[in-house]
């Protein structure tokens, strides 16, 4: 499973959620980023809490933007969500709507030629919508933004590295050396700069991926663990109540029930 990138749409209740600028809380008419440039942790949901989501794999976006991907500077400047008007709204969920009625009406297409065509229309809709969105985000880079500390940057590149690497790389020492410091010294600036030690966002960043994946319909405790890089479906599971108290299936059922 590729690593994908979208926006989400918050239709109802509240979230709480831990960015690079701080926490914050996602109300109705909230639009989200979810890419690995934007580290951003769910902390807590409300039992109403819906939303809609439109992803797309990482390198079908990442592609258009490669010769022009902002410095960590214009990144650290940029909060991964914003709300948007009713119109905005209206819009963002009629184009999601648009996709999804595509989409089913590829189930009932037969013929190679039509499936092709219509399966890029849908890819091209999907990247226009996301597009199109992003670039509502982008205009938080109009203004030029201040040179950032040097504690800063390292915990900048820290997360943005994680968050792109964490399947492969579960390690304090695997970061610290990518920046060319000790683990110690690594792990104090990460400390004083975000309040949390490495190896606690390195477990937050993988449980809140783990509990994103559980969320989706039918999938299967080994899928998850073979999706973040674990060596065996016991070793997930181990992990997951380790963190959160709970197993994995029993998580599922929580949110399903």
């Amino acid at each position: 499973m590729d690593t994908q990138v979208g926006l989400e749409l918050c239709t109802a209740g509240s979230a709480e959620m831990l960015t690079i600028q701080g926490n914050c809380t996602i109300v109705p008419g909230m639009l989200i980023i979810h890419s690995p440039v934007f580290p951003m942790l769910e902390i807590s949901r409300t039992d109403d809490y819906s939303s809609t989501l439109l992803q797309d794999q990482i390198g079908n976006i990442y592609s258009l933007f490669s010769r022009h991907l902002p410095s960590p500077e214009h990144l650290y400047a940029i909060t991964p969500y914003m709300l948007l008007s009713d119109e905005q709204q209206r819009h963002f969920l009629s184009r999601v709507d648009e996709i999804r009625a595509k989409e089913q009406e590829l189930s009932y297409v037969n013929y190679p030629a039509q499936r092709q065509l219509l399966t890029t229309i849908i890819r091209m809709f999907r990247q226009e919508t996301l597009l199109e969105h992003a670039y509502l985000f982008s205009h938080q880079l109009a203004q030029t933004p201040q040179p950032l500390p040097h504690k800063r940057q390292v915990l900048m590149t820290f997360l943005l590295a994680l968050n792109q690497e964490y399947k492969q790389h579960r390690t304090v020492q695997y970061y610290a050396e990518q920046q060319h410091l000790s683990p110690r010294h690594f792990a104090a600036i990460i400390k004083e700069e975000s309040g949390y030690t490495p190896m606690e966002w390195i477990n937050m960043v993988t449980i809140n991926q783990a509990k994103n994946l559980l969320r989706q319909p039918g999938m299967l405790v080994k899928q998850v663990a073979d999706e973040l890089g674990f060596p065996e479906q016991f070793t997930f599971r181990k992990y997951f109540k380790t963190h959160t108290g709970i197993s994995p299936t029993e998580y599922q059922n929580k949110k399903i029930n």
